[in-house]
């Protein structure tokens, strides 16, 4: 499954690479530009909808569009409300040792992509369902994180050119795992991934 995941999210990016670095790159600079903790509360939870409205869209083969990344911004409370708690829970998951904000974090990180899915739905509602979704499959996906970081170390190697390709990448490859535990074929995907 894990593998079936990776390669699939290759092939979806095969002919998008200029959209996907384009849009992965605007998505980065206004991230960081929204840094500050007032803007950052206004804006990142509709940027984060975003970018994963349109990791979904290349999942599933659909039109891109740069401009997808604001979408995000259509519903203006639930992306708010989701990142703050989200935010707040991570802290002070951290707070109490490392280990609990780690687990927090996956626990939640599916979030966003629900979000992306049912733009209307309420961002403590979203935040419960991504806790509910993951069950099962933290483990799984810190595997994947581990991935993509000895991934980046990799692209340390390329002067760094190579994030330009990874960071696409790693959007779209989370959309599909998001796609995957939502439809239930990931039930073999931490076997596959220790076996291969």
């Amino acid at each position: 499954m894990l593998n079936s995941i990776l390669s699939d999210s290759q092939n979806q990016l095969r002919n998008n690479w200029i959209v996907a670095i384009t849009t992965v790159l605007v998505y980065g600079i206004l991230t960081a530009v929204s840094a500050s903790f007032v803007i950052g509360i206004l804006v990142t939870g509709h940027l984060s909808v975003g970018i994963a409205m349109w990791s979904l869209n290349v999942a599933r083969g659909h039109e891109l569009r740069m401009e997808q990344l604001f979408d995000g911004f259509k519903n203006f409370i639930s992306p708010m409300v989701a990142s703050l708690l989200m935010s707040a829970l991570i802290v002070i998951g951290m707070i109490f040792f490392i280990i609990p904000g780690i687990i927090i974090a996956l626990g939640l990180s599916q979030t966003f992509y629900i979000l992306a899915e049912q733009p209307r739905k309420d961002g403590l509602d979203a935040l419960q369902e991504s806790w509910n979704l993951m069950k099962g499959h933290k483990r799984t996906y810190l595997l994947l994180l581990v991935r993509y970081f000895l991934l980046g170390i990799a692209c340390i190697f390329t002067l760094g050119i190579g994030f330009f390709f990874l960071a696409p990448y790693i959007h779209v490859t989370n959309a599909n795992f998001f796609l995957a535990i939502k439809s239930g074929s990931s039930d073999s995907f931490y076997a596959e991934y220790v076996v291969n």
